[in-house]
């Protein structure tokens, strides 16, 4: 009967064992995936805004471009020779084309990452850094939008009032000769200076995005350098 019982708790004893040492190997087997997805996430990040960047620093030397000729512009409104002005076509590019100009940055890898549930796979400084780098859109898109209706009620205002011009002009290559007929009208200049307020404003803001973005890679950076 001993034996029995003996050789029933070693069987039981092994059984336990084995049981033990299968749900340790299943558990470092889970953490391991766990790790490799953390870090697929962390590198699909550092992609991200390495991205985020060239794409930013690339709008923004267009912005100090655009910002700069409106500025010229504006300055010298009551004695500017439109007609002299060299490259007039950039003029448009630059006040008309709100769209073309706008700044749409691709948060398409975030996005995903938000919407599997895998950005809780980092730690929550980098979470609070995207989040907050992502709400900041809303301050920008904002902006753009002023910039839009302002445009847009410009164009209704020229083919209204200014219609037997307008008909004849080629808005690209024409714009300035548009400013020249409409020059002393203070409706045009009124609303070419709110153009030229929000394109400064986007400037500013899209800047402080750059450094939120500098903020996150290096934050990326001394994660990976822990690790």
């Amino acid at each position: 009967m001993k034996n029995i019982l003996a050789r029933g708790g070693i069987e039981f004893l092994a059984v336990l064992l084995g049981i033990s040492a299968s749900l340790w190997i299943d558990n470092n087997n889970k953490e391991a995936e766990l790790a490799q997805q953390r870090q697929e996430v962390y590198e699909l990040l550092e992609n991200q805004t390495e991205e985020l960047l060239n794409y930013t620093t690339e709008k923004i030397e267009s912005y100090e471009k655009q910002v700069k000729r409106f500025g010229l512009l504006m300055e010298q409104w009551e004695t500017i020779q439109f007609d002299m002005v060299q490259n007039q076509e950039a003029f448009f590019w630059d006040i008309w084309a709100s769209i073309k100009n706008a700044f749409y940055p691709d948060f398409t890898t975030y996005e995903t990452l938000m919407n599997s549930g895998k950005i809780n796979l980092v730690d929550f400084q980098t979470i609070n850094y995207y989040g907050r780098l992502y709400r900041s859109m809303d301050e920008i898109n904002g902006v753009q939008l002023k910039e839009r209706e302002w445009r847009d009620f410009l164009e209704n205002y020229f083919m209204t009032k200014y219609a037997k011009h307008y008909v004849d002009l080629n808005i690209i290559t024409d714009l300035l000769q548009l400013f020249k007929i409409t020059k002393n009208d203070p409706v045009v200049r009124s609303h070419l200076q709110a153009i030229q307020s929000v394109q400064n404003s986007r400037k500013i803001r899209v800047e402080t995005f750059k450094q939120k973005l500098i903020k996150i890679q290096n934050h990326l950076a001394a994660v990976r350098d822990e690790n």
